[in-house]
C-alpha cells in the first residue's frame, strides 16, 4: 500500500499543532493567568469554601476552580475564586474547610493567585 506525502505530511502536521496546543493549555492552566504586580501582593492563607473540576476527568491532573474566604490586612473578610491545577492523588488535601495557602492584591483582594506547586514542575 503507498501512502502519498500529500496524506502523510498535513496528518503529521495537524497532529504535532494539536499537541503543541494541548501542551500550551496545560501550561497556562497551570500558571493560572492571574497577574498580580509583586509590589502588591500579599500571601495569606485562605479557608476553601468549594471546589469544582473543570476537566482533566481522565488524566492525571485536574483543572479545578477554587472558591476561598480569606481576611485582608485591613480585616476585611473576603470570599472569591480562582483556578489551579492539582494532582489526582492530592484531591484530599483540597477539601471543604482546608487552608490554601494564596497571593492577594492590595488595590483588587478579589484577585489571587493559588500558591499550588504545579504537578507539572520538578520536584
Amino acid at each position: 500500500m503507498n501512502i502519498s506525502y500529500f496524506t502523510t505530511y498535513p496528518l503529521i502536521f495537524i497532529s504535532s499543532i494539536a499537541l503543541i496546543f494541548f501542551i500550551y493549555a496545560i501550561i497556562k492552566a497551570s500558571t493560572g493567568g492571574v497577574k498580580i504586580d509583586p509590589e502588591d501582593a500579599i500571601d495569606t492563607q485562605g479557608e476553601i469554601v468549594s471546589i469544582r473540576s473543570t476537566s482533566g476527568e481522565n488524566s492525571a491532573f485536574i483543572n479545578v476552580v477554587i472558591q476561598v474566604r480569606f481576611t485582608t490586612r485591613d480585616n476585611r473578610v473576603i470570599t472569591t475564586e480562582g483556578t489551579s491545577v492539582i494532582d489526582v492523588v492530592k484531591i484530599p488535601e483540597y477539601q471543604k474547610g482546608t487552608m490554601v495557602p494564596l497571593v492577594y492584591s492590595k488595590l483588587d483582594p478579589k484577585k489571587i493567585k493559588f500558591k499550588i506547586k504545579s504537578p507539572l514542575e520538578r520536584r
